[in-house]
Protein backbone atom coordinates (compact mmCIF):
# COMPACT_ATOMS: atom_id res chain seq x y z
CA UNK A 1 0.00 0.00 0.00
CA UNK A 2 1.36 3.40 -0.99
CA UNK A 3 1.40 6.30 1.40
CA UNK A 4 1.22 9.89 0.26
CA UNK A 5 1.79 13.33 1.64
CA UNK A 6 -1.21 15.62 1.17
CA UNK A 7 -0.98 19.19 -0.05
CA UNK A 8 -3.57 21.84 -0.95
CA UNK A 9 -3.30 24.31 -3.80
CA UNK A 10 -4.03 27.93 -2.99
CA UNK A 11 -7.30 27.60 -4.94
CA UNK A 12 -8.32 24.55 -2.88
CA UNK A 13 -7.69 26.47 0.33
CA UNK A 14 -9.79 29.35 -0.99
CA UNK A 15 -12.50 26.84 -1.98
CA UNK A 16 -12.66 25.58 1.62
CA UNK A 17 -12.87 29.14 2.96
CA UNK A 18 -15.66 29.94 0.49
CA UNK A 19 -17.62 26.78 1.34
CA UNK A 20 -17.37 27.57 5.05
CA UNK A 21 -18.37 31.21 4.56
CA UNK A 22 -21.30 30.32 2.34
CA UNK A 23 -22.80 27.82 4.78
CA UNK A 24 -22.10 29.99 7.83
CA UNK A 25 -23.52 33.20 6.37
CA UNK A 26 -26.08 32.14 3.76
CA UNK A 27 -27.68 29.52 5.99
CA UNK A 28 -26.61 31.21 9.22
CA UNK A 29 -25.38 27.87 10.48
CA UNK A 30 -21.80 27.94 11.70
CA UNK A 31 -22.08 24.46 13.28
CA UNK A 32 -23.05 22.94 9.93
CA UNK A 33 -20.21 24.83 8.24
CA UNK A 34 -17.69 23.48 10.75
CA UNK A 35 -19.07 19.95 10.42
CA UNK A 36 -18.85 20.06 6.62
CA UNK A 37 -15.33 21.50 6.71
CA UNK A 38 -14.22 18.69 9.03
CA UNK A 39 -15.81 16.11 6.74
CA UNK A 40 -14.09 17.52 3.65
CA UNK A 41 -10.68 17.91 5.29
CA UNK A 42 -10.87 14.36 6.69
CA UNK A 43 -11.64 13.05 3.21
CA UNK A 44 -8.62 14.93 1.89
CA UNK A 45 -6.41 13.59 4.69
CA UNK A 46 -7.59 10.06 3.81
CA UNK A 47 -5.81 10.54 0.48
CA UNK A 48 -2.62 9.83 2.43
CA UNK A 49 -3.38 6.13 2.21
CA UNK A 50 -5.79 5.86 -0.70
CA UNK A 51 -4.93 8.54 -3.27
CA UNK A 52 -4.35 5.96 -5.98
CA UNK A 53 -7.81 4.43 -5.43
CA UNK A 54 -10.01 7.04 -7.09
CA UNK A 55 -11.10 7.55 -10.69
CA UNK A 56 -9.22 9.55 -13.25
CA UNK A 57 -11.02 12.62 -14.55
CA UNK A 58 -12.60 11.37 -17.81
CA UNK A 59 -11.93 14.41 -20.02
CA UNK A 60 -8.73 15.45 -21.79
CA UNK A 61 -6.29 16.94 -21.15
CA UNK A 62 -6.92 16.13 -17.47
CA UNK A 63 -7.10 12.38 -17.97
CA UNK A 64 -3.64 12.30 -19.56
CA UNK A 65 -2.33 14.58 -16.82
CA UNK A 66 -3.42 12.09 -14.15
CA UNK A 67 -6.06 14.29 -12.55
CA UNK A 68 -8.35 12.30 -10.26
CA UNK A 69 -11.53 13.09 -8.37
CA UNK A 70 -14.07 11.79 -5.90
CA UNK A 71 -17.18 13.07 -4.19
CA UNK A 72 -18.06 13.67 -0.58
CA UNK A 73 -21.75 14.46 -0.41
CA UNK A 74 -22.36 17.08 -3.07
CA UNK A 75 -18.75 18.25 -3.19
CA UNK A 76 -16.04 17.07 -5.58
CA UNK A 77 -12.42 16.87 -4.54
CA UNK A 78 -10.10 17.13 -7.53
CA UNK A 79 -6.44 16.22 -7.15
CA UNK A 80 -3.43 14.68 -8.80
CA UNK A 81 -0.58 12.56 -7.55
CA UNK A 82 2.80 14.20 -8.00
CA UNK A 83 5.65 11.92 -6.88
CA UNK A 84 4.64 10.95 -3.32
CA UNK A 85 2.13 13.78 -2.81
CA UNK A 86 -1.63 13.93 -3.34
CA UNK A 87 -1.96 17.53 -4.49
CA UNK A 88 -5.52 18.83 -4.06
CA UNK A 89 -6.33 21.16 -6.94
CA UNK A 90 -9.92 22.18 -6.16
CA UNK A 91 -12.81 21.39 -3.80
CA UNK A 92 -16.10 22.47 -5.35
CA UNK A 93 -19.79 21.79 -5.46
CA UNK A 94 -20.22 18.84 -7.81
CA UNK A 95 -23.08 20.55 -9.61
CA UNK A 96 -20.58 23.02 -11.10
CA UNK A 97 -19.10 22.40 -14.52
CA UNK A 98 -15.90 20.63 -13.45
CA UNK A 99 -14.22 21.17 -16.82
CA UNK A 100 -14.76 24.90 -16.43
CA UNK A 101 -13.53 24.82 -12.83
CA UNK A 102 -10.34 23.05 -13.88
CA UNK A 103 -9.67 25.56 -16.64
CA UNK A 104 -9.89 28.51 -14.26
Amino acid sequence: MNTFKVSYSEKAEIDLDNIFSFIATEYKNQKAAIKLLKKLTQAVEDLSFMADSYHFFPEEPYYSEGVRYFSIGKYSIIYKIIDDTAYVIRIVNGSRDLLKVLSE
